[in-house]
């Protein structure tokens, strides 16, 4: 998977949207997010960041855990070979259940590195994923991870199976 680079528009802010669009906006956010799993509030936020589209915020208690899109991940949705929404929306889920679920996060409390956790959470988000092309965005935004890590991408390909194995047995 190649690094994306940013878009011009990116640079500046994205194109004006009525209040209905905006609510459109949330309203498919929210119902993605809420198939997948997530608990918190989610909200959409109409500004370009660099955050690849979307960012999970971990709260004191579950239910006040934040999910927010941005703009920008609408326009990655909008293009066939960037990151759909529902991928982007279950990587963060991917990120929750890292964090709150009771066997996910105590096995990884004690295995997985801050750098580990992106390549967890596309894990996870590929299992909550029923898009053969989401799965495939996700299982490749994971094995880029681990290869950066300066693994050959044949043992990266045998790692992530174990994984995912592993965490299929923990969900």
């Amino acid at each position: 998977m190649a690094v994306r680079e940013l878009r011009s528009s990116q640079m500046s802010s994205p194109r004006p949207l009525t209040d209905e669009e905006q609510q459109k906006r949330l309203d498919r956010v929210v119902a993605i997010a809420r198939r997948f799993g997530f608990v918190g509030r989610i909200e959409y936020r109409h500004v370009f960041t660099q955050s690849g589209g979307a960012q999970y915020g971990r709260a004191n208690v579950e239910e006040m855990d934040l999910l927010v899109v941005y703009a920008e991940a609408f326009e990655r949705d909008a293009d066939p070979n960037d990151f759909s929404l529902e991928a982007m929306i279950a990587h963060e889920r991917g990120h929750q259940l890292l964090a709150r679920h009771p066997r996910i996060s105590a096995w990884a409390s004690r295995r997985v590195s801050e750098r580990g956790e992106e390549v967890i959470a596309s894990l996870l988000g590929k299992l909550l994923c029923d898009n053969p092309r989401d799965r495939d965005t996700l299982m490749g935004k994971a094995s880029f991870e681990v290869m950066q890590y300066g693994m050959a991408a044949d043992v990266a390909s045998q790692r992530l199976e174990k994984f995912l194995t592993l965490l299929r047995a923990l969900l």
